[in-house]
């Protein structure tokens, strides 16, 4: 069991395929977590920005 963003080339490329396709697996959710002071910082809403265009649904993620 691998994350669609992890083994996502390698089954479109079709080195891998996708078996039980029926089967679906639980959510692997990812969390920042940064001290409070810091949440106004730019890099740190830019790490949070950037993550969740890249690793969220289709291309975003929720926002919290």
């Amino acid at each position: 069991m691998r994350a669609e963003w992890n083994i996502g080339r390698c089954l479109r490329s079709g080195r891998r395929v996708q078996m039980l396709p029926q089967h679906e697996t639980p959510d692997a959710d990812i969390y920042v977590v940064y001290p409070q002071r810091h949440q106004s910082a730019a890099r740190v809403r830019a790490l949070v920005d950037f993550g969740a265009l890249s690793l969220g649904p289709k291309g975003g993620a929720r926002k919290a």
